[in-house]
């Protein structure tokens, strides 16, 4: 099917990577989404080159709302499975079509990719929260597949700047199944674009708070 598979690759100055990252993601999907979130790199270039559809924030929003743009983009074309995917070439290309037909065969809602350890100790508080309250222990990772109907159900996938965990949650509460599938990430070349240790730790507390306030005060 034509509209059937589509990749959302949010991207902020990731030039280095983009081109391999596409290249290896379209052998698995129909169609790929780039947002580049406030690049000043040749990120937008590079991905144009390739033949795929580029969204252009004027300035940084981060990974949840970027990828939000994304997303909403792929409702509007009417594709039925949707995936995110980071733009460094950390996860693991040919573990797609397996988070594709775990989809297609109704065994879960979304799948997300799980790590077996974390490089801040933020995340393994987040991940304390997540696997209490949903059964997800790697709500963080960018690597997901998600049905197009639960984003339709819920109306959007991160709104929060929840670091692209508040659909987890949310569809949790409206009976969706969710599913995680253990992954090994590939070492990144350069630096993290969330920054540093101190900035990065204090980033995902800071969703950590939004996604509680979220998860316990609304419906």
């Amino acid at each position: 099917m034509k509209n059937e598979t589509v990749a959302i690759i949010p991207a902020f100055n990731e030039e280095k990577t983009i081109e391999n990252v596409i290249k290896n993601t379209l052998v698995y999907v129909n169609k790929i989404i780039v947002v580049s979130d406030g690049s000043s790199d040749n990120t937008v270039k590079k991905s144009k080159s390739n033949n795929v559809l580029v969204i252009e924030n004027k300035k940084n929003l981060g990974p949840a709302l970027a990828t939000e743009k994304g997303i909403q983009k792929a409702i509007e074309l009417g594709f039925k499975y949707l995936v995110t995917i980071d733009a460094d070439g950390q996860h693991p290309y040919d573990q797609i079509p397996v988070f594709l037909e775990k989809l297609r065969k109704n065994e879960g809602d979304i799948v997300v990719a799980c790590r077996d350890k974390f490089p801040r100790f933020s995340e393994y508080l987040f991940s304390y929260y997540s696997t209490k309250r949903i059964g997800v222990k790697d709500p963080l990772n960018g690597f997901k597949a998600i049905k197009g109907e639960v984003i339709k159900e819920i109306g959007y996938f991160d709104k929060i700047e929840a670091m692209t965990s508040q659909v987890l949650f949310n569809a949790k509460k409206k009976g969706f199944k969710l599913i995680s599938i253990p992954i090994r990430v590939n070492l990144r070349e350069d630096n993290p674009r969330i920054g540093g240790t101190i900035k990065s730790n204090f980033k995902i507390l800071g969703s950590l708070i939004r996604m509680f306030y979220n998860d316990i005060f609304t419906k």
